[in-house]
């Protein structure tokens, strides 16, 4: 009896070490395949960063040698920020909040309301 269950148990112990392989293949995989995306996309980042350094460095350079340019490329800007970030408008009619002599009702206090919700 006490053979069959150290049996039961290294069987078990076995299904378990099959288990804990298969996550930690299925673990290397995925970051495996996370880091050649991310070698995909380092040439591109590269390239953004650059791009985004000689604006910085081209606005810099205005605001030194030429401050009207400056002043026009940041209205430019500006126009173009409010443009992007107004929300659109629809053309329908709300309806006209109707107003009465009624009051509204109140809500009962709290002294009131039932243990559960206190």
């Amino acid at each position: 009896m006490h053979n069959t269950i150290m049996q039961e148990q290294e069987k078990l112990r076995e299904i378990e070490s099959l288990g804990e392989e298969a996550e930690d293949f299925q673990e290397d995989a995925m970051w495996e395949e996370s880091r050649r995306e991310a070698g995909s996309w380092g040439g591109i980042l590269l390239v953004q960063a650059v791009i985004c350094a000689l604006i910085v460095l081209a606005l810099i350079f205005f605001k030194v040698s030429d401050d009207g340019k400056y002043q026009e490329i940041t209205h430019w800007y500006r126009h173009e920020m409010t443009n992007e970030i107004e929300l659109p408008t629809f053309n329908r009619a709300s309806p006209e909040p109707v107003e009465s002599s009624e009051p509204t009702a109140t809500p009962p206090p709290a002294d009131s309301a039932p243990p559960q919700m206190l």
